[in-house]
């Protein structure tokens, strides 16, 4: 799964922030940079965290203005799954992948199952539908937590 390497999208975020005219420049590439560090799905309370063990004192609404400008321009997703709180991912322009999620321990695993994707557009061929984008999310146990668990029967 080939995809678009984060020096390249912090190079356009810059690219598109300096079009806007954007004030604090390197204090917004700064947190686009540790967002791309990330791996996986991060809240704001997470983000914030990262920010200050790297040594960044930014303010919360600063940040956050940060965050939902590179939602609104493409660089990040904004994702809400059942009963958890608000989480953001890269982009991953070029590697679409779908989600597990764990209904217990929150646990997100991402993934990619080509076959998955081809049964996906057949569906949508057989029924003259057009698909421009979607999304797969499975929710259930995450292994560890079906080991943790207690038989319902003994």
């Amino acid at each position: 799964m080939g995809g678009v390497s984060n020096q390249t999208e912090k190079a356009n975020f810059r690219s598109l922030l300096e079009a806007d005219g954007a004030e604090r420049l390197e204090d917004k590439l700064n947190i686009i940079d540790v967002f791309l560090s990330t791996e996986g799905h991060i809240t704001f309370e997470e983000l914030m965290e990262i920010l200050r063990e790297k040594g960044y004192d930014y303010d919360r609404d600063f940040v956050r203005q940060t965050l939902d400008r590179m939602v609104e321009l493409g660089f990040a997703q904004r994702k809400k799954f059942e009963s958890q709180p608000i989480r953001y991912e890269h982009r991953h322009l070029g590697r679409h992948h779908d989600h597990l999620i764990c209904t217990k321990c929150g646990k997100i695993i991402e993934f990619n199952e080509p076959s998955i994707e081809q049964l996906q557009l057949e569906v949508a061929r057989r029924h003259g539908f057009q698909m421009l984008q979607h999304k797969m999310e499975i929710y259930g146990l995450c292994s560890e937590c079906t080991a943790s668990r207690k038989p319902l029967m003994p």
